[in-house]
């Protein structure tokens, strides 16, 4: 045991000093180099579990079980994938998760050492909501158009999945609706295991950070010009970059009212009208990347809110996230529906 101990503590020594020592590749225009595909899976929880306290860091054994979780994710997938085409051919399934399995990726070559991907507030949770302030819940997957299930009195409807109703296209969630998705939506990045990479591509004048989750490519400029007029709003904001050293720190704000501030799979919190969210990017070796933001919405929450996570370089191209389930399932439901309507009028 005492050898296993000693043996963590060394790597994570080292990995640190590699870290320290490390010096960031420049590109041909003399900034520090994130070009590349990046993965941002990170079996972190998003808020930390009550059990850890105000404890930040894993202690030896939980970051090993954490690990060795991971790796029983990664067996299972790839057990599930072997012969995954012909069993279906010899026995046809109505599963989704044959099809959604393929596009996970539970690998963490970056490990993140912490109890939860919010480190501040100190607790690890999200702040208290102001006093007034809309909380909006997605109902069970199971339970699509919402019937006798969560009611959501105040509109647009800013869920993820599922819907309020099925009586118009506007009370599906922003995802069901292909709109935005919790994972990459924000614009801030949230730690998920499916469809989890992201682009960065550098100018001498501009970042674009490309998402697989989602159709929206950032292109941030780095020239210091002036915001556009806050009357110009979009889902993904208006976006300015600047270099801290070799830390990409971007400023994002303008956000349209129909986005959560804090927009999570099963809720949403608030709106990120006035929300002014800062992201930072640094590279900290050949494969890894520390990724952190800021949310500061003084309309929405007490308190800030600062998430840090990691990310590993991916050798592999991003493909086309061409969101069309939504869209037939969308038409499908809402014509179920009127179905339905019908037979209760008889």
């Amino acid at each position: 045991m005492l050898r296993i101990f000693g043996t963590f503590f060394l790597s994570l020594l080292s990995a640190l000093a590699c870290a320290q020592g490390y010096q960031v590749p420049k590109t041909e225009h003399g900034m520090p180099d994130l070009q590349g595909v990046w993965n941002f899976n990170d079996n972190t929880p998003f808020e930390r579990p009550s059990r850890f306290g105000d404890r930040e860091f894993l202690n030896a054994a939980e970051r090993r079980d954490r690990i060795a979780g991971v790796n029983n994710l990664e067996r299972a997938r790839n057990a599930g994938e072997a012969g995954l085409s012909d069993r279906i051919l010899e026995q046809p399934t109505d599963d989704t998760g044959a099809y959604n399995a393929f596009w996970s990726y539970f690998d963490e070559s970056y490990i993140n050492p912490r109890t939860s991907l919010i480190v501040y507030p100190h607790d690890g949770r999200l702040p208290p909501t102001r006093m007034g302030v809309i909380t909006q819940r997605s109902p069970p997957p199971s339970n699509p158009c919402n019937n006798g299930g969560v009611v959501i009195a105040d509109r647009p409807v800013r869920i993820s999945f599922a819907a309020v109703s099925c009586d118009r296209p506007e009370d599906f969630g922003l995802a069901s609706r292909c709109l935005a998705f919790p994972q990459t939506v924000g614009p801030y990045i949230k730690a998920n295991s499916y469809n989890n990479n992201i682009q960065i591509i550098q100018t001498a004048n501009h970042v674009l950070i490309r998402s697989e989750l989602g159709n929206d490519p950032r292109i941030i400029p780095l020239d210091g010009r002036p915001f556009l007029n806050e009357r110009i709003r979009s889902w993904t904001g208006r976006s300015r970059g600047h270099w801290e050293g070799n830390t990409l720190v971007v400023e994002t704000r303008h956000f349209t009212d129909k986005l959560a501030s804090v927009f999570l799979r099963d809720a949403a919190f608030g709106t990120a009208q006035n929300m002014v969210l800062t992201e930072r990017f640094t590279r900290v070796g050949e494969s890894a990347l520390d990724y952190e933001f800021t949310i500061d919405d003084p309309d929405t929450f007490t308190d800030r809110i600062t998430v840090k996570m990691n990310m590993s370089a991916l050798n592999a191209p991003i493909y086309e996230f061409a969101c069309h389930e939504g869209n037939y399932a969308l038409e499908n439901m809402l014509r179920a529906a009127r179905i339905e309507d019908r037979k209760a009028q008889r």
